[in-house]
């Protein structure tokens, strides 16, 4: 009997790539992130800084433009070689065929061959709200990865829900697995006070940000202080009026501060930094309804208090996040929250959301992850 080994396509987001980097800590894993050029050159992206584990290999592809969609047919063949070839390395390390995670369906001919047992598929979002025009070749390419694979993990339990409903022969096989967090993002000093009067958001500042809402909250409280990390987003996912035009009128008021984007080592310490930790989304964005925010765990390791929008995900957190519906509610948990701050049991509260925390890293995760396998 042979051990574990993990081949992880397309880990380019800090998430897939934490999820690759704990399985690596007991298992040979193989992480991939893909790119095309007009993506890869602009940017340059790079791997995290932290010291990768010694099981851990990363390779970075670089495709022309069309690689995946129209030019998908010209590529196929290399790309299940290369797959392939990556499958025999760690079957030669392990003893037998690797898991080869498939995050979206875009992979769904390139793993073709590769043994329906030894087959994950990884949902994020609903894939279709990227690319509208290819709903009808996504949706067949889910649906192929789905029937195969030996188990689809959901991010997000709204798209466990709608998975479940559309693959309804399926659904013994699909399991929740929302986001985890990376070990350095808890905090291991929660007693050191953040920043007082202060509500932050981490994360990109586009069309899923409910801007009016947020104009509303930081006009009424002149005496706190809104702190926003992260790039302005301008793609626009969603029609909802004169959003970036809100969004500019709010970065300029005078207890606002943004603070650009900032590498994803870094993050955590703005996470602790932080009073309180918002998640101001537009809750009827169909990206909002679909997925697994990050920030969830990111905030709740940081052991500082929560508030949210009625987005799905949230509501699954209740004694660590408080819900919000309107500016108005908004205005209210946050005062409380301050009002609450210097009490002793807050402290207390804090300690027990890190305790609840340290069961959400990505090596509990992996751990998880881990179990369900062994029952195959």
């Amino acid at each position: 009997m042979g051990k574990l080994s993990f081949l992880f396509l397309g880990a380019n987001s800090p998430w897939t790539y934490g999820l690759a980097e704990a399985l690596a800590q007991k298992h040979p894993t193989h992480a991939v992130q893909f790119y095309d050029w007009r993506t890869y050159y602009p940017h340059r992206p790079t791997w995290s800084k932290r010291l990768p584990p010694s099981l851990l290999n990363r390779s970075i592809h670089v495709l022309p433009s069309g690689y995946a969609g129209r030019l998908e047919r010209l590529f196929r063949f290399y790309l299940q070689q290369l797959i392939q070839h990556w499958c025999w390395q760690l079957k030669h390390k392990s003893g037998e065929h690797p898991w080869v995670i498939a995050p979206h369906p875009d992979f769904a001919p390139w793993v073709r061959k590769i043994p329906n047992e030894r087959l994950i598929y990884y949902n994020f979002d609903d894939y279709v709200l990227y690319r509208p025009n290819r709903k009808t070749k996504i949706l067949e390419q889910e649906q192929e990865l789905i029937e195969r694979a030996s188990i689809t993990l959901c991010a997000s339990y709204s798209q466990l829900l709608t998975l479940e409903e559309h693959y309804g022969k399926n659904s013994s096989k699909i399991y929740h697995y929302p986001h985890g967090f990376v070990n350095t993002y808890l905090n291991f000093q929660p007693e050191i006070p953040p920043e007082p009067m202060t509500v932050g958001y981490v994360g990109n500042l586009g069309d899923r940000l409910d801007w009016q809402l947020i104009y509303q909250v930081v006009k009424a409280c002149p005496e706190i202080t809104f702190i926003f990390v992260g790039g302005l987003d301008e793609q626009i996912m969603v029609e909802q009026g004169n959003w970036q035009a809100i969004r500019q009128t709010v970065l300029a008021l005078t207890n606002v501060r943004h603070i650009g984007q900032v590498p994803s080592d870094k993050v955590a310490e703005y996470y602790w930094s932080f009073a309180v930790n918002w998640i101001p989304y537009v809750v009827k964005h169909p990206f909002n309804q679909a997925s697994c925010p990050t920030k969830i765990m990111d905030g709740i390791a940081s052991g500082r208090p929560i508030l949210s929008t009625d987005v799905p995900e949230c509501r699954l957190y209740p004694e660590w996040i408080s819900i919000f519906n309107s500016a108005s509610d908004a205005i209210a948990h946050i005062r409380k929250q301050f009002t609450l701050a210097e009490k002793l049991d807050v402290y207390e509260k804090s300690l027990k959301q890190l305790e609840f925390a340290r069961q959400h890293t990505w090596e509990i995760r992996a751990q998880t992850l881990e179990n369900w396998l062994l029952q195959f």
